[in-house]
């Protein structure tokens, strides 16, 4: 019985539903849960240490020796954000079919993150500063383990992997991206005024106009959320039901899936419209990373230098990657990522109102929160009828007469 409450457990943190988990369920294998970031830290730490202590310094006339420079460098970049990510998910997985390594990893793993790295620091540099590191990855594991407990490592989770399931359908979010691209492009792209705008933003100011556009977003798809949220479970008819607690592949729910759960609990209700912001907000930065990148690129095909030269003036200036100069302006890039947080806070809201979007982005949404709902549902009314079941075998072994003492009539 356990073993098979641990699976529907185990599936619902999956999906992104840790609240979902009975409270004295939480801390259940925490070690295992959070080996794979301690993982992630490490490699990434590592990689942050051998990025700062790079120095590349080259002097290159050939353009075409450039052009493959900065595509190895970007190519190192993106492995430097890929390898840490992919080798904690395989970490999971290992950890997922052998459970019992979890406590001899994991502390192989904290040991390297909190003794050799900080090691490695002091030998290049002074004592004061690799204690400080050892500190803060001290405070970084604390930190992991407490929203590791509190469920929050699985929504985290589940938001990488929901991220790397949008980028397969890129090819249909480009595809319906390109309205708003054009009203972006031919009403904005190519004004000077917002160029002029643009070039005069520090990166501060830059990152300050990005978050406000995301509380934007928020205010608007969190009354959204509730309002899609509201009596989901109660709505769904029977066979609905059965079926989404079949297609989980939890065969021990299959007797307990025909009636709905007790009503929501606070913390339930805010980790399932948690679940459904939080992928709308990655689907919109999918978006609008899109829409940076065809802006950057369009741009470095349209607009000449002179013409930069004549809009933004002495503010031109070249991006810098690891000291080699590529070929975007630093007023390209603000501008193209000004404009993609603009037409992202379009799509969010086309996402939540347009049928069509909605039927492409929204509709899967609510049918995984209706799916989730389903097998809480059928795990509750399981878990009730096994404690049931506990306590009248209690009740009668405890009604039971006692047995007349050996050789005694019992008359």
């Amino acid at each position: 019985m356990a073993a098979q409450e641990r699976d529907v457990e185990r599936w619902l943190r999956a999906v992104g539903l840790p609240l979902f988990v009975r409270k004295e369920a939480l801390g259940d294998r925490l070690v295992s849960r959070v080996v794979p970031f301690m993982v992630f830290a490490l490699v990434a730490g590592l990689f942050v240490q051998l990025g700062v202590d790079a120095d590349i310094d080259v002097e290159l006339d050939s353009t075409m020796i450039v052009a493959l420079l900065v595509g190895s460098v970007l190519i190192v970049g993106v492995a430097f954000v890929a390898v840490p990510i992919v080798l904690g998910m395989l970490s999971a997985r290992v950890l997922r079919a052998h459970p019992r390594a979890a406590l001899p990893t994991g502390i192989v793993v904290l040991v390297c993150y909190l003794v050799v790295l900080p090691g490695v620091t002091a030998l290049t540099s002074p004592l004061g500063e690799a204690a400080w590191h050892a500190g803060v990855h001290l405070l970084i594991v604390a930190v992991a383990v407490l929203l590791t407990w509190l469920g929050v490592g699985s929504l985290l989770a589940w938001a990488a992997h929901a991220a790397l399931r949008q980028l397969t359908a890129i090819g249909a979010l480009v595809t319906r991206a390109l309205p708003i691209l054009m009203l972006v492009v031919v009403f904005a792209f190519f004004s000077k005024p917002l160029w002029d705008v643009t070039s005069t933003m520090s990166p501060a100011r830059l990152v300050a106009v990005a978050l406000f556009f995301l509380v934007l977003g928020l205010l608007f798809v969190i009354p959204v959320s509730r309002v899609e949220m509201k009596e989901l479970d109660e709505s769904m008819e029977q066979a609905e039901r059965i079926r989404l607690v079949q297609s989980s592949g939890l065969a021990e729910l299959d007797g307990y899936a025909s009636t709905p759960g007790p009503p929501l609990a606070r913390r339930e209700r805010v980790n399932l419209q948690a679940v459904l912001v939080l992928a709308l907000v990655l689907q919109t930065l999918v978006f609008a990373a899109i829409v940076c990148v065809f802006l950057i690129v369009l741009g470095s095909f349209a607009f000449s230098q002179e013409v930069l030269q004549a809009w933004v003036g002495d503010r031109l200036t070249m991006v810098e990657l690891f000291g080699v100069e590529v070929p975007f302006t630093w007023a390209l890039v603000k501008t193209s990522i000004f404009l993609s947080c603009v037409s992202s806070l379009n799509f969010l809201v086309s996402v939540t109102t347009n049928a069509a979007y909605r039927t492409a982005f929204f509709h899967p949404l609510i049918h995984d929160a209706r799916a989730g709902l389903a097998v809480r549902a059928a795990y509750l009314r399981r878990h009730e009828g096994v404690a049931a079941d506990a306590a009248a075998g209690i009740a009668r072994e405890t009604d039971e007469p006692a047995a007349a003492p050996f050789g005694e009539s019992a008359g």
